[in-house]
């Protein structure tokens, strides 16, 4: 829950320098920059990218902590950029 919280104050500071830059289009600009940015970081933590040599030498060796590990940071950084995607995607079709 801690995470997700984090995600909204995200998107209170995006919507802040929105409004006191009076251009609403920021906020789904930095929120839609956030959660790009937060899913790439997901991808890369839970091993999505490996090349050919690299799925023997992270896969095979890994045990049950590292695992546990990889997919509780990368539900922490789900939870963080829900709020941020949730938020451009309607700012975005109501602006």
């Amino acid at each position: 829950m801690k995470a997700f919280f984090i995600g909204v104050s995200i998107v209170a500071v995006a919507f802040f320098i929105s409004v006191f830059s009076s251009d609403l289009t920021l906020l789904y600009k930095i929120t839609g920059g956030v959660t790009i940015a937060l899913l790439v970081m997901c991808a890369s933590t839970l091993g999505a990218f490996p090349d050919v040599d690299g799925f023997r030498g992270t896969v095979l060796p890994e045990t049950k902590e590292d695992r546990e590990s990889k997919f509780f940071i990368t539900n922490r950084l789900l939870l963080i950029g829900l709020p941020n995607a949730l938020t451009a995607i309607l700012v975005y079709y109501l602006i």
